[in-house]
């Protein structure tokens, strides 16, 4: 079977993975239905001034300019503004070019301090004072480096150039806005793994950069593994906490222990095999991050296997369009019931391949296991939706994207429960792994605020 990777060429880049401090050897295993498999062991201001409830007023159209404009025209400042009858004020750049920002816009994100608190950036008017129509009595530019307007009660606000510009409508700066902010996503299969090595955990403890450039990893590849943590409980929330905290499951408020328990609820307790799955589908939101902390191996069994689903459902897309279409639309229940911290009754109901707004893969959710009978379709959608499973799980499966891995006692792997397919070969003996969960929100905040103090490029 030829597996692709075309598509979604903008939003994919070859990434570079964290940096090498320790490496590990590399074990020959088979992943699926018995396939032949490399192992490889991973690593990881504007001013204002006065204030006053804004009303409507008929602009004026005409340019407005100031002779100081002239010497500042090798830096990218502003040459006119033009009070439109479109309800925008128009702003020609010195260094070439037009820009529009409308009225009612303009009043809404005054600087002042009255309408904005500079000291939490949040915004203090309110839109019942805002009239949707209103318009500036007066345009004036300041020195070729701001522009002032004048609003019908006398209130006036001053927008810097560079202010505007980051904030520029035009559709060329919403794009480069847009590509900025853009995850750098590096696809991987079976054989890319090798590049990628375990991290110091002494290094995550006390190296911010080592921990931002570890958590970055997971955030552009998918996953990321350190090496001598200790093999003690708690390991988990040392390393979540130096971020933020743990996210709270029906497991428990911090980790919760795996290992092989007597009349337990789930199948991940026991030493039977787990099928390639994601986590918590059956919650209306899943953790978006996964840690796995082993304490001890086990005495047999017990492999890991590892598998980009984004890579996989592009392939899917590629091969065959029709599965592809009937994952990301067709409802799926996904169920779960019993008694660990708390007694639980989950089901949520969702496609297993959901996709943003822009067509792109944004989340696998997908726990075979866990998958209830009850589906809400035509009856005529229930074969062409097993079929579709059926394509969907030869790709997962494939040597070429399947990676088999045992963690030995000291290791732990984190990868992004989003994307992440995992599973869990069948094993023997008193195999002890601790997991626990994260929420991407407030890792997204640790690597947003070790860019902005750092001037970090994304």
């Amino acid at each position: 079977m030829a597996l692709l990777t075309r598509g979604v060429a903008r939003i994919i880049t070859s990434g570079q993975a964290t940096k090498l401090v320790s490496t590990t050897s590399m074990k020959s295993l088979s992943c699926g239905r018995g396939l032949p498999l490399n192992v490889s062991r991973m690593a990881s201001s504007a001013g204002g001034c006065s204030g006053g409830k804004a009303e409507m007023c008929q602009p004026s159209h005409r340019w407005f300019s100031t002779p100081a404009a002239e010497s500042v025209r090798t830096a990218p400042a502003i040459e006119k503004a033009r009070l439109d009858s479109g309800g925008v004020v128009e702003v020609e750049w010195s260094s070439g070019g037009v820009s529009s920002f409308p009225y009612v816009w303009l009043r809404d994100n005054c600087q002042c301090p009255d309408c904005h608190s500079a000291t939490t950036g949040f915004r203090c008017v309110m839109i019942k004072d805002i009239d949707p129509s209103i318009a500036p009595v007066m345009a004036e530019v300041v020195d070729g480096k701001s522009i002032q307007l004048e609003w019908p009660d006398g209130h006036r606000s001053e927008f810097d150039w560079q202010w505007l510009q980051d904030r520029s409508f035009t559709r060329e700066a919403r794009e480069q806005r847009r590509e900025a902010k853009r995850r750098k996503l590096h696809l991987w299969g079976s054989e890319q793994l090798q590049k990628l090595q375990p991290v110091d955990f002494e290094a995550l403890m006390t190296d911010e950069m080592a921990l931002y450039e570890f958590f970055n990893t997971i955030d552009t590849t998918g996953l990321a593994l350190t090496s001598n943590v200790p093999c003690e409980v708690g390991q988990q929330q040392r390393l979540a906490e130096r971020i933020a905290y743990l996210r709270p499951t029906h497991y428990g408020l911090h980790e919760s222990s795996v290992y092989s328990k007597p009349n337990t609820s789930n199948l991940a307790f026991t030493g039977q095999r787990l099928h390639c799955h994601t986590d918590m589908p059956q919650y209306s939101f899943p953790a978006g991050i996964l840690l796995l902390h082993c304490v001890k191996e086990a005495e047999e069994g017990g492999e890991n296997e590892l598998i980009d689903g984004y890579r996989a459902a592009y392939q899917l897309k590629e091969i065959d369009p029709e599965a592809f279409r009937t994952l990301t639309t067709t409802p799926v229940s996904f169920a779960m019931h019993g008694k660990d911290y708390i007694r639980y009754d989950l089901e949520k109901t969702r496609p297993i391949i959901s996709l943003n707004a822009e067509g792109e893969v944004e989340r696998i959710c997908y726990a075979n296991q866990l998958r209830s009978g009850l589906m809400d379709v035509p009856v005529e959608r229930v074969q062409p939706f097993y079929r579709a499973m059926r394509a969907w799980d030869d790709i997962l499966y494939h040597p070429d994207n399947c990676i088999l891995t045992k963690l030995n006692a000291g290791e732990m792997v984190v990868f992004d429960n989003w994307r992440l397919i995992h599973g869990r070969r069948g094993f023997q003996g008193g195999r002890h792994v601790q997991t626990a969960y994260m929420d991407w929100d407030e890792v997204r905040s640790f690597l947003g605020v070790v860019r902005r103090e750092r001037n970090l490029k994304n």
